[in-house]
């Protein structure tokens, strides 16, 4: 599964250009704040965005989903606003459960062009570098940290992330184990480029076992062209030939360029996972 990288790359530079200049943001309600977080496997420093529901502090017995937003604030596509305004309005109308949203952001906002790649090569341990770390940092230091603080339902933690944010949430689907839960009940992959590594990943999956109870959602958009269609279209087809135990898979194609596939995809995909579980 191979295809231009560079023909790929001005793409989602152009759709993201354009998705920059008029972000269509909901309201977001509850409490925002940012705090540093040192990870000592990757030694360096996170940026954390909170988004806390309401009603947080009125019932101190209750526990909310938890949604970890990648690329909360990469290139002005203001992604962590856009879920949290989401989450906020659907809440509000009874049709979502109010939700806790972090966003694992950087100082230095290109550091995640260190965290989301595919490492090279590719290797089962997962030992390597890349993804294969960030897993580790959000698996055994984020994630902790933040369910140690907040009152947060574990069974219901959702991934999304759109671009190479949607690359680390396939990686992450397919990072399932026949002896563990999937680290997230609910992923969005919103519009990335459909890489070789993904399809190697997901084969190690399925030699592992046949399981993955989560909500899988993904998206492209239809300005991507064919260099992208094809490696997607690919994928989709696999997951529903696999017939994983527990997996509930939709995706779509949106009549939109990839900047623009932001909110649709989001709010498509939270609905698809949250919709009903109020």
């Amino acid at each position: 599964m191979r295809f231009n990288k560079q023909i790929w790359s001005g793409l989602l530079l152009w759709g993201v250009l354009q998705a920059a200049c008029s972000p269509d943001i909901p309201v977001t309600t509850g409490t925002v704040s940012v705090e540093n977080f040192r990870s000592a496997l990757m030694g360096d420093d996170y940026l954390l965005r909170i988004r806390l529901p309401p009603s947080y502090d009125a019932d101190p017995t209750r526990r909310y989903p938890l949604i970890v937003q990648l690329d909360p604030t990469f290139v002005g596509l203001h992604q962590f606003e856009i879920t949290t305004g989401l989450v906020s309005t659907y809440a509000l109308q009874g049709l979502w459960p109010e939700a806790i949203v972090v966003g694992p952001d950087y100082p230095d906002p290109f550091k995640r062009e260190r965290d989301y790649p595919l490492p090279k090569p590719l290797t089962p341990s997962f030992a390597g570098q890349n993804v294969d770390l960030f897993y580790r940092v959000l698996r055994d230091e984020i994630l902790p940290y933040v369910e140690g603080k907040l009152r947060v339902d574990t069974t219901r933690r959702v991934l999304v992330g759109h671009s190479a944010g949607a690359t680390v949430v396939w990686y992450s689907t397919f990072r399932h184990t026949a002896d563990a839960p999937p680290l997230f009940s609910g992923a969005i992959a919103a519009d990335n480029g459909m890489e070789e590594g993904l399809f190697t990943v997901e084969r190690w999956h399925s030699e592992r076992t046949n399981t993955l109870p989560m909500r899988l959602f993904a998206t492209r958009a239809t300005y991507n062209g064919v260099v992208q269609e094809i490696p997607y279209r690919a994928l989709c087809d696999r997951i529903r030939q696999r017939n994983y135990q527990g997996l509930t898979f939709a995706e779509e194609t949106m009549e939109t360029d990839h900047g623009g596939a932001v909110r649709p995809s989001f709010e498509h995909g939270l609905d698809f996972i949250l919709g009903g579980q109020r």
